[in-house]
């Protein structure tokens, strides 16, 4: 969870003194001697943990957790070694990320009580922090002997096989987490989430549900129960979750990332394009929602910008084949062949073994009309192939032009849909650039015929024949 439930549970602790340090105060303003006058003030006056403990938690939320540190500097020198003030001391470091100022202290304070819960599970997050396993995990089985359901120590374990994607062993943690605390947020979320991947959606629904009956204002549960809405495809149900985990978060990626997909799903593109927007303005250095509004820009037949989020994309991520793969289609749609091999090629040197770019490739020199390079690129293309292969066959076929119809007859042999759809593309392709138009116009016809495409060929066949206004055999 984002907030540090020990550096809280430290001002938690600290604050059980306040009752005390309050009656005192109110007895002394009853009296009327001097004397309890004197003492009146000299209680004012004298340093309290528990009126520290509340000084750092408002300058945490004022100013932050670094300005909140330096009150460290003010503790007198005869309370700086109390057990409260160090426990508070070593959880802050912890939460500013300054781990190994805060070891020694937390070890310390472990060496002189062994069996304090609170501590031996500080100690464990510290060595999380530092990378210690080992440690982490030596303090955290300290504990369970202790305490065998203790909330902390149990979900943090959880965690550790959620990590491990070892969803069952998580499960059970979690469940011992929450038979110790029914009530422990971390706890609560750990088993939802667990429950979500595994598919337990109304258990993880449950858990959700009840985290929000704590804190309403708990923007990670809203965003699972978005989450559990889309997987039953209630989109209107999702949109308006993940718009309560965006009104208590509003600047977290995810949340937008996640609000533009269920708009999408609703064919609300505009509207999508707006959430992607938002999440890019988050985070411009990131690629992921420059794909998804590239692919709303697309469905929306505005073509330049899709174009221009997709060469954003491979700026920020230059491995991202697919980014190349969509500049090579939107040029060639465009029927900019020179772009579309750039972008073809740059798809290539991530992915070699792809025959859909391989073939592109070739088609484009082809249109450009460069025949050299086109036939040393077969020839390199044709050296690691299976001569049998229907890949090989219609490479062979670019490069000699013979054997059309066996070519043609081993590729509807092919029992991949998928596979012999884009195949088929090409073979299309083939015929057109040798004057087949009408051969070429059945084999679109074949492939827009097919059901569940999941090959960019298909695209560009629907596209070869709105080009033509040709909609039937």
């Amino acid at each position: 969870m984002k907030t540090n439930r020990l550096f809280f549970a430290a001002f938690a602790m600290a604050l059980l003194l306040a009752p005390l340090s309050a009656q005192s105060s109110k007895k002394a303003k009853q009296a009327q001697t001097k004397d309890v006058k004197e003492t009146e003030a000299k209680e004012e006056k004298a340093f309290s943990v528990s009126e520290f403990a509340r000084s750092l938690s408002d300058t945490v939320s004022t100013a932050g957790i670094n300005e909140a540190l330096k009150l460290f500097d003010t503790v007198p020198e005869e309370n700086q070694n109390e057990y409260g003030i160090r426990y508070m001391h070593a959880s802050l470091l912890l939460s500013a990320g300054r781990s190994k100022e805060a070891k020694p202290i937390a070890e310390k304070l472990l060496s002189e009580n062994r069996k304090d819960k609170d501590v031996l599970f500080l100690n464990a997050l510290i060595a999380k922090s530092l990378g210690e396993r080992n440690k982490k995990s030596e303090y955290l089985q300290e504990l369970i002997k202790l305490d065998p359901y203790n909330s902390e120590a149990n979900a943090e374990l959880g965690n550790e096989k959620m990590t491990a994607k070892a969803y069952k062993a998580a499960k059970e943690y979690f469940l011992k987490s929450l038979r110790g605390d029914p009530n422990y947020i971390t706890g609560l979320f750990g088993y939802g989430q667990v429950c979500y991947y595994l598919g337990e959606f109304k258990e993880a629904k449950t858990a959700f549900d009840h985290i929000l009956a704590i804190n309403p204002r708990e923007d990670i549960a809203w965003s699972y129960l978005a989450k559990l809405s889309a997987e039953k495809q209630e989109y209107p149900n999702a949109i308006d979750y993940v718009l309560k985990a965006i009104e208590y978060n509003p600047n977290y990626y995810n949340y937008w990332i996640d609000y533009g997909d269920y708009l999408r799903y609703s064919s609300k593109y505009e509207e999508a394009v707006k959430a992607f927007t938002r999440a890019i303005e988050i985070t411009p250095d990131y690629f992921l929602a420059y794909v998804y509004r590239a692919a709303m820009y697309e469905l929306l037949e505005k073509n330049n910008e899709a174009l221009a989020d997709y060469k954003q994309v491979v700026k920020l991520n230059s491995q991202y084949q697919y980014a190349y793969e969509s500049i090579g289609i939107l040029s060639w749609l465009e029927g900019n062949w020179t772009d579309c091999r750039e972008a073809m090629q740059k798809a290539y040197a991530v992915d070699s073994d792809n025959i859909s770019y391989q073939l592109m490739i070739s088609t484009c020199y082809s249109k450009e009309g460069n025949k050299i390079k086109n036939k040393e690129f077969l020839t390199k293309m044709m050296k690691n192939l299976d001569r049998q292969s229907p890949e090989y066959a219609i490479l062979r076929l670019y490069f000699d032009g013979l054997g059309e119809a066996d070519v043609l007859r081993k590729i509807r042999q092919v029992e991949n849909v998928n596979l012999r759809g884009k195949l088929l593309y090409y073979m299309a392709v083939y015929y057109e650039l040798n004057g087949g138009n009408e051969a070429a116009k059945t084999l679109y016809l074949e492939i827009q015929s097919m059901n569940a495409p999941m090959f960019f060929e298909y695209r560009l066949a629907k596209w070869a024949l709105e080009k033509n206004n040709i909609s039937k055999l």
